[in-house]
């Protein structure tokens, strides 16, 4: 957002700074993000383990119940369209979790020492422990657009908004999807694809879409936010309130640098 505002998102009156300063803290809040997906990963390590045991997944891992059919299942995917049924986007998004954390117990069985092996692989940990979370937003937001929502074209935009979300995911984590043979390169290519048709889609509600977070001009503290879109305006009377607009010259400028000025002129040659 800073950088889509140039160089007006660096200005003070334009939220955005004390927002940043605001907002980086949320990654460090109750422990590091990393240390919090670590203690995932030791939650889905665990889970795994206990497969082999009858023992059934419940919760946030009862896709893990289904081992067999996300080892072996393909994505039918063959039309960029084929990617706005949530079965088949869920289905990508289980497999590929699925899949990681195999991959990595797998891996940590190797070692003779546990701790060890947790250390040595926690890069690999951490992103299966990443796909993981992003499987649970994904299937909790196509959950709830199952269910009725209220207002007219509220849930069309809603189901956009959530194809933009999973397939942006899908995306950004690409390699996971394909190394995992969850899906194939050229699936991949059509997701893209379709992604860039949803973009123009959401395009011409953006701004309707922001403004239905109800945030108020007050609120926010911008002068680049505000509802009525008088950015400029806005930053001309904003600029008059610094102390050194309070006179036509400056402070200090007749008795110290007009003078320079002047001798300057004096001395110079052409």
């Amino acid at each position: 957002c800073r950088k889509l505002c140039g160089g007006h998102g660096y200005l003070s009156n334009s939220g955005l700074p004390e927002l940043f300063a605001v907002y980086i803290p949320t990654c460090t809040y109750e422990g590091d993000n990393v240390v919090l997906l670590l203690q995932v990963a030791r939650f889905l390590m665990k889970t795994v383990s206990q497969l082999g045991s009858g023992k059934k997944p419940v919760g946030t891992t009862a896709y893990m119940g289904r081992a067999e059919h996300l080892m072996q299942c393909r994505c039918e995917v063959e039309r960029a369209e084929d990617w706005l049924k949530p079965s088949v986007i869920l289905e990508a998004f289980e497999a590929r979790a699925f899949r990681m954390s195999i991959a990595c117990a797998k891996n940590l069985s190797k070692f003779s020492n546990p701790e060890d092996g947790f250390s040595e692989l926690s890069p690999d940990l951490l992103e299966a422990a990443i796909a993981h979370c992003q499987l649970i937003v994904v299937s909790k937001y196509i959950e709830k657009l199952q269910q009725d929502i209220p207002g007219k074209g509220v849930k069309r935009q809603l189901k956009i908004l959530c194809n933009v979300y999973a397939l942006n995911l899908l995306h950004k984590h690409l390699g996971d999807f394909v190394t995992t043979s969850c899906i194939t390169p050229k699936q991949g290519a059509l997701a893209n694809e379709q992604l860039r048709l949803l973009y123009s889609q959401v395009r011409p509600n953006a701004v309707t879409l922001v403004d239905a977070f109800n945030y108020t001009d007050h609120y926010l503290g911008s002068v680049l936010g505000c509802y009525n879109g008088n950015v400029y305006q806005r930053l001309y009377e904003e600029a008059w309130k610094d102390p050194l607009n309070d006179t036509a010259v400056p402070d200090g400028y007749l008795e110290y640098v007009r003078p320079i000025l002047k001798q300057h002129i004096r001395t110079a040659r052409l």
